[in-house]
């Protein structure tokens, strides 16, 4: 007799897909654990057995909405190359991932109106700036210490970049006739690496 499969991350996965498309269609507010559990065919009892609150689920969907793209920046390194290259390839890679994003966006706007509210969803939010800058920073400082970048505090230019990618994709989200996400962010990031270049 063959042993029995382990359906736990399936299920996992079932779970969190199913509330992504109820949050983006209902809201936080007005989305329940039952709403949850009659999208993605599952009962109410066997949904907690995997998560106990919405909050849970919503910790679970931001790992999955940014962990993959976390653990491809991760990988970024300056050896060999410039940290413009550097930070080229971020850009790439957080570009590779914008379709899915925009898919997705009323959630992710979700999150950052909740932020001001949910201490679970600010923590969240809070988690994910941190890891954006523990990888980009170093590379910003390379670039300052090397003399390829004027220089400056690295922290604030990084966030300068996060400011940059995420109020693209806030100002999509609301006048997507006037924004093209993909050529405005390259436009920003060419701004940016333009003044920090100590050749200009």
């Amino acid at each position: 007799m063959s042993p029995r499969p382990d359906v736990s991350e399936e299920r996992r996965t079932q779970i969190i897909e199913s509330a992504i498309k109820v949050l983006a269609r209902q809201g936080f507010a007005s989305t329940r654990m039952d709403d949850v559990a009659a999208e993605s065919g599952l009962s109410k009892g066997l949904l907690y057995w995997y998560f106990k609150s919405k909050e849970e689920i919503i910790i679970a969907i931001a790992n999955l909405l940014f962990g993959a793209e976390f653990q491809k920046m991760k990988k970024l390194s300056v050896e060999g190359q410039t940290a413009r290259a550097c930070l080229e390839s971020f850009l790439d890679i957080f570009l590779e991932d914008l379709q899915g994003m925009l898919k997705v966006a009323p959630v992710i706007y979700e999150f950052y109106a909740l932020a001001f509210r949910n201490a679970t969803v600010r923590r969240v939010m809070q988690e994910y700036l941190g890891r954006f800058v523990t990888i980009l920073e170093p590379i910003v400082q390379h670039g300052m210490d090397n003399g390829e970048f004027t220089p400056s505090d690295a922290r604030q230019v990084t966030i300068a970049i996060g400011s940059a990618l995420e109020g693209t994709l806030l100002l999509w989200a609301y006048a997507p006739e006037l924004v093209q996400p993909e050529e405005q962010l390259r436009v920003s990031m060419a701004l940016l690496l333009k003044g920090l270049d100590t050749q200009k």
